[in-house]
């Protein structure tokens, strides 16, 4: 049989590797490995991993498209992915976890038995302390008692009574001690920092052979008597006794001792330890490496003795976690110890082991059902894929069949709506654009209501222009002949745009027509308009309109304002603002009738040759740029001041063309209309 991905560099490395791998793991399992043969294993672990993802990539590249060309298959590796990734990740996480967590509990738990031992110090120095208090005379008896009170206990436990003060700088004082003091001389003098506190308890890292390193920890606990010349000193070294009460206690063996700064406490008076240190048992020389679950490092802080610099000490504790978990569940039971009972441990480990069943009986159910799920799926995208190709011969009559009620059915039930629709979107099309073809036609039906050019009156030159924003608009200007040399001037604005405002507006001009026959006053046909409005617009409307007459003959200008916009008359280089009172028209509101008339005025004013009249709809003032600024009236009257001598032609054009740059790419929001009429004789 032949293995063409074997003689590939990730095969030849997978072969190279594999072989003395198995080897070594057989050995290790009878004898344990030198430490160069051990790193040497740990490569030959990683190059193997290596090779093998490597040609599993290798796989997956090389059939790839074999593989994932159906949707179904993809859909079944996204399942696998989607099922495995967060588990991993989750495994990941719990297992980090429960690394911090289980440090952080060890340290604690740790940290409570060396707190046990340091209380055990302090309460043997108050004990000394109090008893002295009472019987100065008596104090190498007290330290005595209470030594042999503890020597079966702490047999490597010392006593002394430091003096402070001048005594102790003389050394004149004598101090009395008892104990082995085996590892450390006991202290001259009890320094300021100690004094000042007034109590200690804490530990000293002693160096047992002479060096630099220290080897050794020490428990320390200082009190003062009554009178405060003199502190109770006590010494625990933690020997191979307090190792194994503190193993007692938690279930942790101290391993080595390192010194944040590599100092320890120096020896006074002798300069040397009083003896050599007590050997490490095997189990605790092993402790070099930490190991997760089973070895932690705990970190101890204290001062220096006589400076009070800080330091700290880390010790290497071996801490099974089956162990640490076995008393927190007996001190949580309130049983007295791990032997009662039976073994929380392997209990823990049987309700891991079931729900490692539990989660591949998930796993694999998942699988199954997100196989069914994909035949699905897939069913439902091919139907749609037959289903496009059909429209896309426009077959609209074409149905997908729905077999399930969910969002795949729902989904091909909206493609069938969408072929049912897509005739009725093209009726729509048609229709609109016949009634585009409409609105054009009524536009050009607007446009040919309003004057086909200016009328040609000696002495007046007239120029207009109306632009609707729309197809239709609701702006209205028109020319009225009154008589030889009189010409009646219309400007008006309805309510809103589009149709409604241009059937609006065709019925004001028909009005127009009929009372500008009769009425020969801008006021009288302002307030018959007015009537006549009123009763035909709906509430939501009304009109604004200025009429104004124009008599070369007697050289007047005579207009009336309901609502609009004022007659702007440009005369010597300056503009002047006509605007009588007046209200909209064609309101419906109770009394707007009367109002109406009450409000409305006339005014009259000579006119001169070269004056210029401008009638407009605030569609030019109000004319909006794309920063929401108006283009005003301000604007206009420098615009038609800077031409006054131009003809009403070029005046208006040279007026949009203002407006038109002001406004810029912004979309025209309202009809713009204006009628310029320039006096050129009497």
């Amino acid at each position: 049989m032949r293995f063409p991905l074997l003689r590939t560099l990730p095969g030849k490395l997978f072969v190279l590797s594999s072989i003395p791998l198995v080897v070594l793991l057989v050995v290790r399992e009878f004898v344990a490995l030198p430490d160069l043969v051990e790193v040497f294993r740990k490569v030959l672990s990683l190059a193997f991993i290596a090779s093998i993802l490597t040609m599993v990539a290798l796989v997956i590249r090389q059939h790839r498209h074999r593989l994932l060309w159906r949707v179904r298959r993809k859909l079944l590796v996204s399942y696998v992915l989607l099922g495995f990734v967060p588990v991993t990740l989750v495994a990941a996480f719990m297992l980090f976890s429960s690394i911090v967590l289980y440090t952080y509990v060890s340290a604690y738990v740790f940290q409570q038995g060396m707190t046990a031992m340091e209380d055990a110090a302090h309460r043997s120095a108050e004990m000394v302390a109090q008893e002295i208090g009472a019987t100065p005379q008596a104090a190498p008896l007290a330290l005595d008692r209470e030594y042999g009170r503890r020597v079966f206990q702490f047999p490597e436990m010392s006593i002394a009574l430091v003096p402070v003060g001048s005594a102790a700088s003389t050394r004149e004082a004598t101090i009395v001690t008892a104990g082995p003091w085996r590892y450390l001389s006991p202290p001259p003098v009890v320094p300021t920092w100690i004094t000042v506190a007034r109590d200690y308890r804490g530990f000293v890292a002693v160096s047992t052979s002479g060096a630099t390193p220290a080897d050794l920890l020490v428990v320390r606990a200082a009190v003062p008597l009554a009178n405060g010349r003199a502190f109770v000193v006590v010494d625990l070294p933690i020997d191979q006794k307090v190792r194994d009460d503190v193993h007692a206690r938690t279930g942790m063996q101290i391993g080595a001792m390192t010194v944040s700064d590599g100092h320890a406490d120096a020896v006074p008076e002798s300069g040397k330890p009083q003896a050599v240190p007590l050997p490490l048992t095997p189990a605790q020389s092993e402790l070099t490496t930490t190991s997760a679950f089973r070895q932690t490092v705990a970190f101890l802080n204290y001062n220096e003795w006589a400076t009070r610099a800080p330091r700290t000490v880390s010790l290497r504790v071996e801490a099974p976690v089956a162990d640490l978990y076995g008393r927190l569940v007996a001190a949580q039971s309130g049983q007295g110890g791990l032997g009662a009972g039976p073994d929380p441990w392997a209990s823990f480990l049987d309700v891991l082991l079931a729900i490692g069943v539990l989660f591949l009986v998930i796993q694999a159910s998942a699988l199954i059902v997100g196989a069914f799920f994909a035949r699905q799926i897939t069913s439902a995208v091919h139907d749609l894929f037959a289903g496009t190709e059909r429209v896309q011969q426009g077959d609209f009559a074409h149905r997908i069949p729905i077999r399930t009620r969910d969002q795949l059915g729902d989904l091909a039930d909206s493609f069938n709506r969408m072929s049912a629709s897509i005739e009725h979107l093209l009726h729509v099309q048609r229709e609109k654009q016949r009634l585009d073809d409409e609105l054009r036609i009524a536009r050009h039906i607007q446009q040919s209501l309003l004057p086909v050019q200016p009328p040609a009156i000696a002495g007046l030159d007239v120029s207009a222009v109306c632009e609707p924003a729309r197809e239709v608009g609701g702006d209205y200007y028109d020319f009225f002949d009154l008589g030889p040399r009189q010409l009646g001037v219309l400007m008006a604005d309805v309510s809103g745009k589009g149709t409604s405002a241009a059937l609006y507006m065709a019925e004001l001009k028909g009005m127009m027509l009929s009372l500008t026959r009769s009425a020969r006053s801008p006021r009288q046909l302002l307030v018959e308009a007015n009537h006549l409005l009123a009763a035909h617009l709906d509430n939501r409307s009304f009109i604004t309109m200025t009429y104004a007459i124009i008599d070369l003959e007697a050289g007047t200008l005579t207009c009336a304002r309901a609502g609009h916009t004022p007659v702007l008359v440009v005369a010597g280089g300056t503009t002047h603002v006509v605007s009588p009172e007046g209200m909209v028209v064609g309101l419906r509101l109770p009394g707007a009738s009367e109002l109406f008339e009450t409000l409305l005025e006339e005014h009259t004013r000579p006119i001169h040759v070269g004056d210029v009249i401008v009638l407009y709809t605030d569609g030019i003032t109000e004319a909006m740029n794309s920063a929401g600024d108006l283009f005003g009236d301000a604007a206009l009257a420098s615009a038609l001041e800077d031409r006054a001598d131009a003809d009403a032609a070029a005046l208006r054009d040279a007026v949009l063309g203002d407006v038109r740059a002001f406004v810029g790419p912004a979309e025209q929001h309202d009809d713009m209309t204006m009628v310029i009429l320039r006096v050129t004789g009497a």
